[in-house]
């Protein structure tokens, strides 16, 4: 528990002021905003020691000053990327005996400002939130069922090595290359599979294996041969496709392909807001799949494909649901944040 701030010697005088002018203590502790005990003590020791100064005390005074420490919490909010060092020299410039890294990085996390590695996210301009905003106004009325009727789809591409972060061994003198100690990596594309999948209704639809670069051509047999017999398939005739605006799916090819399907009342196309991979529910669908096929453990691009088919076909149809479920909520979130990104750990 943090420790009460010390009352001020104007505050302790306030206090036997009050105190002469007939008020009682809980009086006192109310006008002045403090509580009952501090009146108490503080009185108290007044008769004790017939003075309201600070006692003296043992220990290293506090060597930045409140406007310091302000100034310190002020510059991190306006730049959120000053380091702990950059602030301390900043800080510095203007005084004679200098402060300590550690001690701007104290003050800093008194004032509950924490180093985090910052999330990537893509680029927002104001005409892309205000289409997530509008998104997100259209469809906030939308039920559980309305969103079960959305083929949603997307492409990922899986690895063999997932973790690309440093990773620490313990080894022995002279076991600086002994094979377990090794982290092994893959030349270019030799070690990752892409993908194309889709889900709605609450079931997985087809796991598609994109081979090379997928581009409008491949794209178009996709829709042809997998998003639109699945949809019909999970969820039944004019269901609706989302996809995102990837210039593939938007080219004249794919468009003209899809307008017919929507013009026979086959499908409907979702309007979708572009750099908005937050709202799709088959990215976090891309996440728990990238952890089933991690325990599996694959050893080889096509033994990677193996397990993505298998653990494919695993994903429950309770998970699935969870995602569509979310999706009123996804909806309020984008629109508490006036368009903007919303933290998905609260979703």
């Amino acid at each position: 528990m943090a420790r009460n701030k010390e009352l001020s010697s104007e505050t302790r005088q306030s206090i036997l002021v009050l105190r002469n002018e007939g008020n009682s203590m809980r009086e006192i502790a109310k006008k002045l905003k403090i509580s009952f005990n501090a009146v108490c003590y503080s009185l108290h020791r007044t008769a004790q020691t017939g003075s309201n100064q600070n006692r003296m005390r043992s220990g290293r005074p506090r060597c930045t000053t409140e406007q310091e420490d302000k100034y310190i919490k002020v510059s991190s909010l306006r730049n959120r990327c000053l380091t702990g060092a950059q602030l301390a020299a900043s800080l510095n410039s203007t005084r004679k005996t200098p402060v300590s890294m550690s001690t701007v990085k104290r003050r800093l996390q008194d004032a509950g400002l924490l180093g985090r590695v910052a999330k990537k996210k893509p680029y927002l301009r104001l005409a892309n939130k205000k289409k997530r905003l509008r998104w997100a106004k259209e469809h906030r009325h939308w039920t559980e069922e309305d969103w079960k009727k959305v083929l949603w789809t997307d492409e990922s591409k899986f690895e063999v090595f997932r973790s690309q972060r440093r990773t620490f061994v313990r080894l022995r003198p002279n076991e600086k290359m002994v094979e377990e100690s090794l982290t092994p990596s893959v030349k270019n594309d030799e070690g990752n599979v892409m993908v194309w999948g889709c889900f709605g209704g609450g079931e997985v639809g087809d796991l598609y294996r994109v081979n090379g670069t997928l581009k409008k051509d491949g794209y178009q047999s996709i829709l042809q041969h997998h998003a639109i017999p699945c949809g019909q398939r999970l969820i039944g005739d004019n269901f609706l496709l989302q996809q995102d605006n990837d210039p593939k799916h938007s080219s004249k090819l794919c468009k003209n392909y899809l307008g017919e399907k929507q013009s026979g009342g086959i499908l409907s196309i979702m309007e979708w807001p572009a750099q908005s991979p937050d709202l799709n529910p088959i990215k976090l669908l891309w996440e728990e799949l990238d952890r089933m096929v991690g325990k599996k453990c694959p050893s080889s691009q096509s033994n990677l494909w193996e397990v993505l088919q298998e653990s494919w076909g695993e994903i429950p149809s309770d998970y699935l649901n969870k995602l569509t479920a979310r999706m009123p909520t996804v909806c309020k979130a984008v629109i508490a944040a006036n368009g903007g990104f919303f933290d998905e750990s609260k979703v």
